[in-house]
Formats: structure tokens, sequence, C-alpha cells
């Protein structure tokens, strides 16, 4: 695939020439042409693929350079470039079919990305030619694909036809180290396709400089190398990625799966290069991980804490956004660092902070009825989408928050309904009382009294206890849990006064309860 600039400013030419490695690109560079006469002259003898010239020059422009080249060669890809934001020359270029259309202040970047659209297209157009060509490139990933799912009834006779790093360790004779891993690309936005461009820019310039064998998806880049067991994975790949990311203008991360000895081990690398890709999220400082590093790992706890449980309430109670943003970051980025995290009881403590934020919003509908409906199913949360789950956990906390506040903000018993809610996140606190929930809604506790009781068909303190007391049954059902730690939980200090209450409500005591439901 060649390449021509035809620009009368030297600096110009010069400039690109060498801020973009053309070779790497996959491109044969031409030398430049000082004008479009010159440049008219050598592409018929020289034939290049794509054209990078200049719009304002000297006797002829780039405008009718670009007609009379394509007049010529049809295929030919043309891409503008022009020290003016011209709209009546970018509309007289569309017209003339130029390919795109460029500042020439426009990053490097920019212009690799344009240039390689054009590649892309030039190619497209190569074997959209060929029937055969099509039909080996399925043939092909139809075998790595199932080199890679650890088939074992893969057709040998493929690896040497379609494969040529298994077809030179074949001939080598001795025994090869193979290791796959997963390239992610990022860096050019994901407008107009960027991503898979980025990830086809990606895939051109690794098998240009290492000797490997890839297969593009829809998420990442699988590629096939050989492991030099003399060096680190880790050496390998940081002096072969900053390469690649200098020239392309784009962050690389890798993960890598174990090397392996036969060509049928491949899938058992691919599967480790998998699990390790997940990690990603949870070592967001390092782009080049190896199976080595998780391996080993144990897990940590994967569920949340009743304190946890109960700030996370008081968060979603309060209705700011901010703070229940700083809470669920401490709480992720404590998790994260500790030395025995797994992506597995990673996953499993965020679905718990989750389910904590669904039995919140559970406990709020069980007073409003107008919430029962929209309640949200936590079973779902985190399985579709590529955000983190850090983000998607944020989401969802704050949906329900959001929820909440909106149902209590209707109506004219809204305050009543607010005051209900800080009742059950406060109902172990021994100061809690009718004053501190008056306060709480910003209520005068004689006109709160009379709205509480006229909303809700009995009064605060019969509420209140009544309240006290049902938690206080829940909490009997679990025989390692002391009375007295149950009469404290729900805020009583004084254990017998909290078994007269019991008694006079339910006509046993705590123990009588306690041994009736669960046995001695």
């Amino acid at each position: 695939m060649k390449v021509m600039i035809v620009d009368d400013e030297v600096i110009i030419r010069e400039g690109l020439s060498t801020v973009i490695d053309w070779r790497q690109l996959g491109f044969q560079f031409l030398e430049p042409a000082e004008s479009a006469e010159e440049a008219l002259e050598r592409i018929p003898v020289e034939k290049p693929d794509l054209l990078l010239t200049d719009i304002r020059m000297e006797e002829m422009d780039g405008l009718t350079l670009a007609k009379e080249a394509k007049a010529m060669f049809p295929d030919l890809e043309v891409i503008m470039l022009t020290g003016y934001d011209d709209f009546s020359y970018m509309q007289q270029a569309i017209r003339n079919e130029v390919s795109d259309y460029l500042l020439k202040t426009s990053r490097p970047g920019d212009i690799i990305q344009a240039v390689l659209r054009a590649a892309q297209r030039i190619r497209s157009r190569w074997n959209s030619n060929s029937k055969v060509y099509h039909k080996e490139k399925e043939i092909r990933n139809h075998w790595f694909e199932k080199i890679l799912a650890g088939d074992s009834g893969v057709d040998k006779l493929a690896w040497g036809e379609y494969f040529p790093l298994f077809k030179v360790s074949e001939r080598e004779g001795k025994p090869s180290c193979f290791q796959a891993v997963l390239i992610k690309a990022e860096g050019w936005g994901n407008v107009d396709g960027s991503g898979l461009l980025l990830q086809f820019a990606v895939e051109n310039m690794l098998r240009e400089i290492v000797s490997c064998e890839t297969l593009a998806g829809k998420r990442y880049l699988v590629a096939v190398m050989k492991y030099d067991e003399g060096k680190g994975q880790e050496e390998c790949y940081c002096k072969l990625f900053p390469e690649i990311e200098r020239l392309l203008k784009c962050t690389l991360y890798c993960a890598a799966g174990t090397p392996v000895g036969t060509i049928e081990e491949i899938g058992t690398s691919y599967k480790k290069a998998l699990q390790v890709a997940k990690y990603w999220e949870i070592f967001t400082q390092e782009r080049i991980l190896g199976y080595e590093r998780i391996g080993e790992r144990k897990g940590w706890r994967t569920v949340s804490s009743r304190q946890e449980e109960n700030e996370l309430s008081q968060l979603l109670l309060a209705n700011d956004s901010i703070r229940l943003n700083q809470w669920i970051g401490t709480r992720v980025s404590e998790h994260m660092e500790h030395p025995e995290v797994t992506y597995e009881s990673y996953s499993s403590y965020i679905q718990s902070l989750a389910l904590s934020g669904f039995r919140w919003l559970e406990r709020m509908a069980a007073e409003m009825e107008a919430l029962k409906e929209g309640i949200a199913d936590y079973s779902s949360f985190g399985e579709k989408g590529d955000a983190v789950l850090r983000d998607k956990l944020q989401q969802y906390l704050e949906t329900i928050m959001n929820a909440y506040h909106l149902s209590v903000s209707k109506g004219p018993s809204a305050y009543v309904q607010q005051a209900i809610a800080y009742i059950q996140q406060n109902i172990g606190n021994q100061k809690l009382s009718l004053h501190e929930a008056a306060r709480y809604v910003h209520l005068h506790p004689g006109h709160f009294s009379e709205v509480f009781k006229r909303v809700t068909g009995t009064t605060f303190g019969d509420y209140l206890i009544q309240e006290k007391l049902e938690l206080a049954k829940e909490l009997l059902l679990d025989p390692f849990i002391k009375i007295s730690e149950v009469a404290h939980s729900v805020g009583y200090e004084d254990v017998k006064y909290f078994s007269q209450q019991f008694k006079r409500y339910y006509s046993q005591t705590p123990s009588e309860y306690r041994e009736e439901r669960i046995g001695k």
C-alpha cells in the first residue's frame, strides 16, 4: 500500500514525512511531490493508493489534482489538508469524492486516524474483489476460535496452512512456548466506529512488529505470541506496547494468560487471560497484568457488614448524592486494595451493597403504598453493559434514593412518611423521641403529633414501641444474640423494662417467645 504527499510548502512535506511512521502503519512511503503537476506526472508510474494533498497550491490546486487523479485511478483515496477552515472548500472536496478533509493544525493522532480509515477502505475494496479471500478468512477464524476454545478436534493440517506462527514452530522441531493475551485499546473515543478502527490499527501494527496470530473481537483483540522464557512477559510487553501507543496516540491494556507448551494448550492460556482481564477494574493503575498476579488469591469478604448497611441507609435517607458517592468510593477502594481480593469476591461484595440498598427500599415501601410498584430488582444489577461495577453500583443506589425521595415528596402527609423513615433508620437510638422526629421534619411537636396520628391511626409513642418490638422479634430468632443485646439494639438500656414491654404486647417474655419459635 503506497502513500504520496503533495504540498508546495517544504515544512509540511517534511513534517508529514517524519511525524508519522508510515512503514509501521503498513504504507510504502513515496517521495513527496512539490506540486500538483509533479504529482500527476508520477501517479501513473508510481500508482499510489493514498494521496495527502494541500488544497491551496500555486497553479493547479489540490481539488483539481484530486479530480484528475481519481479519473485515472477511481479507487485512489484522497485526504485534503488545508490551513483554512473554509466550508466552501469542504463542499467541493466532497463533490470530488475526497475521502477526508483535515486542517494542517490537526493533531498527528487525527491525521493517523484519517489515514487508517482510508487504509481500511482500501483493504476492504481489495478483499471484496476476492471471494476466495473471504472464504479463507472465514475458515481461518473458525479454526482459531476452536483453538482458543480448547477444542481437541482441531485439524492439525490447518495449523501450517492458516497460522504461520504455528507452522514455523513445527518446522523448528524444538519445544515452543505460546501465550494468549487480550489487548484493549483506548483513546480514540467511540464515535463513528473509532474504537473498532483503533483495534484494526493495533492489530496491523502488532503483526508488523512481532510474529503472532490475532483475532479481532468486540471488546478485545486476542493475540497468541511466542513466549520467551529468557525474558519476563512484562519486560516483553513493556517494550512492545509503548511503540504502538506512541505511534497511534492511544493507551493499551494487556491481560496475559499462562505460558503453555503446545498448540493444544492455547485454550487454557486464553481462559486464564479472560480471568486476568476482569482485574483491570481492580488494578486501575496497571496496564500489563499476568495470571501470576491473581492466580494465588483466595478472595476476601463477599458480604457487607451490618454497620455498612446502617451507614448506607442513613445516606439514602439523607438524599445526598455527593456523600453517597464518597462513601461508595471509600468502601470500594478499601476492598480493591486488600491483597487477597479476587474479582469474584469483589463482585459479590458490590452485589451485596446493591442488595442492602434494595432491602432499604423494601422497608420504606412497606410504609409507602405508592413506592411498592416501583421497586427495582437488585438481581439484574451488573448484568448488562461495559461499565465498571463501581459505576453501576453508584447508578443503582442513586436510582433507589431518587425513587424514594420522589415518592415522599408527594401528598400532604409527606413529612409523616419522612418521619417514619427516620424512625426505621434510628430504631436503636435511645434518644429517639417525638421531639427528635418533629425536629427532623421541621414541625412543631404538638402539630406533628396530631398529624402523625391522623395519617397513621396511632400515636407516635405507640408506633415507636411497636416498631421496636417488631424488630426485637426478628432478632430473637437468632439464638446467638443475647436478649440483653436484642434490648440494646432496639433502644432499651434496661433489659427488665424491655421484657415487661414485650410481654405487655405479646403476652410472653422474650425468652418464652424465643423458646416457642426456635426451641431450647
